[in-house]
């Protein structure tokens, strides 16, 4: 299966997410890989209320 995009962290994130404990860092991790290959409203739905002001 072809993921829907591709994904390059900035070393700003790569930083970030290296300082975040294992847990939650392979939980990003996971999720990003997931967004790649699943069309999943629940998965950006902080986002987007973030982006909306919400």
């Amino acid at each position: 299966m072809r993921p829907n995009f591709d994904i390059e962290l900035l070393p700003e994130a790569i930083e970030f997410l290296e300082n975040l404990d294992d847990k939650s860092r392979d939980k990003i991790y996971y999720n990003i890989k997931k967004a790649q290959f699943v069309n999943d409203n629940e998965l950006f739905k902080k986002a987007k209320r973030l982006h909306l002001g919400i």
